[in-house]
């Protein structure tokens, strides 16, 4: 191997993104942005040529609202364009412009290129969501070597000196999304047993409901609606933000803007404190979905709160009081701390490129498929062809017929989801298979094959039985390659 060549990890979040690598055996994270590891993924686009990003971005938005973006990667895979003052941009591309970053910090603290990477993704994100980041990291100028749960690198972070055989369920709750995965630890050997969570669930929603709660009563007060005003919305976003915070480790805290917008009296101002209390009452339906969400999945699992050793936070979200404190009531008071829940995620980012690139040894990582793969078929439902939570690589198949007579051709369409109902699952891609006999219908059988190696490429193959005839489709990096056999 290249003396020089290195394989870093990227934790590629919602608020906050981070870069790092294996060292002597041990995971640490580059100074990015400001001399800081934790840089906010938010970019701007200045005068001119100028593309900002990180704290920089962050500072000026209140000035540059219209070509700010943040928590582009909530919106991976929606083939969204925005409008950046330069044309209209792919998410991917203003999403690369956060890794570029991070990618020369690093670049910067080795004295050489870093072409590798291992990227997080939430573990819920489907196949199209996890291409999508795989082309922001080509867009950056990385070769993706591999793409893992965000839960899952949590654990590896912890777990790499346990020795110890030990559940664990991880609660990633970031800005932008929230993931519970159940794995076992044992001999170095990280097994995903069960994972779940939702893609649209995060800190940036808990922001929300403040800002809505402060506009609607800035309303009432005043009259004056500030959700029409994006100056002024972009101010109360970063306070909210803030206070979020604040009521993490205070009993209280105060929400104040000087001059949020004036009437004809003059200068208006926002001035409200707000007690943890309230910040409880308004998150309680959220907090009730994680738990549930967290009860399913470790019912899946196969565990229950008997056989869990410990619950391992992740995602700056959870450290909000009330999250931490429904997690221990519901799930025994096995709360792990010591772990930094802001850096776990890029330092476990870190020992899976330090796993790929030789630097750790003795460590296997068994991961699953977060949604069932499968096939429309008459009547629009789904036939579940490889399970949830099945690990990888995996390779399943089904045999299907014919639903009219002397049918020579059939429609293989991909579906990702767990509904049973086709409308409601992604749609990965379709092709024809023909050349089948003609015959009265169900006679004919196709052989439908889906198979996943350890990147989490796929490959679905058709053939018929009996003609022999067959066709294939590989679904990687968002490239849908198609072929055609005798």
């Amino acid at each position: 191997m290249a003396q020089n060549r290195h394989i870093v990890g990227i934790d590629f979040g919602t608020t906050t993104s981070a870069i790092g690598m294996v060292k002597n055996g041990v995971p640490f994270l580059f100074e990015v942005d400001d001399g800081e590891a934790m840089m906010p993924s938010v970019v701007a686009f200045g005068k001119g040529d100028e593309i900002i990003v990180g704290h920089k971005a962050k500072k000026q938005a209140v000035l540059n609202p219209d070509k700010t973006f943040r928590s582009v990667k909530r919106r991976m895979g929606e083939k969204e364009t925005v409008n950046t003052g330069r044309g209209e941009w792919p998410l991917e591309q203003v999403g690369a412009e956060i890794l570029k970053k991070l990618k020369a910090g690093a670049e910067r603290h080795l004295g050489h290129p870093v072409t590798d990477a291992v990227i997080t993704v939430p573990a819920y994100f489907n196949q199209l969501q996890r291409q999508a980041v795989q082309e922001v990291g080509k867009l950056a100028g990385l070769n993706v070597l591999r793409i893992i749960n965000e839960p899952t690198a949590a654990a590896m972070a912890y777990g790499l000196n346990q020795r110890d055989e030990q559940s664990v369920m991880v609660f990633d709750f970031g800005g932008g999304t929230f993931d519970v995965s159940v794995l076992t630890i044992a001999d170095g050997v990280f097994e995903v047993k069960a994972t779940g969570g939702d893609n649209m669930l995060g800190g940036d929603d808990i922001d929300q409901m403040i800002i809505d709660k402060v506009a609607a009563d800035f309303k009432n007060d005043h009259g004056i609606d500030l959700t029409k005003d994006k100056m002024a919305m972009q101010k109360l976003k970063d306070e909210a933000e803030k206070l979020k915070i604040a009521l993490s480790s205070s009993d209280s805290a105060r929400l104040n803007i000087p001059f949020i917008t004036a009437d004809k009296h003059g200068p208006i101002h926002i001035d409200k404190t707000f007690t943890q209390a309230q910040m409880d009452q308004m998150t309680a339906t959220l907090v009730n979905k994680i738990i549930r969400l967290a009860k399913e999945t470790l019912k899946k699992s196969g565990l229950d709160n008997g056989t869990l050793d410990k619950v391992l936070l992740a995602g700056g979200s959870t450290r909000i009081p009330a999250v931490r404190d429904a997690i221990a009531e519901h799930f025994g008071g096995k709360v792990l701390g010591g772990v930094n829940p802001l850096e776990c995620i890029a330092l476990g980012a870190a020992v899976q490129a330090g796993i790929l690139d030789g630097k750790v040894e003795g460590t296997v990582l068994l991961d699953i498929i977060p949604l069932s793969l499968g096939l429309e078929i008459e009547g629009g439902s789904a036939e579940v062809i490889i399970p949830a939570n099945a690990t990888i690589p995996v390779s399943h198949k089904k045999v299907f017929s014919t639903v009219a007579d002397n049918q020579t051709e059939v429609e293989i369409k991909i579906l990702q989801g767990n509904s049973n109902r086709a409308p409601e699952n992604v749609t990965l891609g379709r092709f024809i298979l023909g050349g089948i006999e003609t015959a009265k219908k169900g006679e004919p059988k196709v052989e439908v094959e889906f198979d996943i190696n350890v990147d989490g490429i796929m490959n679905v193959r058709a053939r018929d039985t009996k003609t022999g005839a067959a066709r294939s489709v590989t679904i990687d990096r968002g490239v849908v390659e198609k072929r055609k056999t005798a």
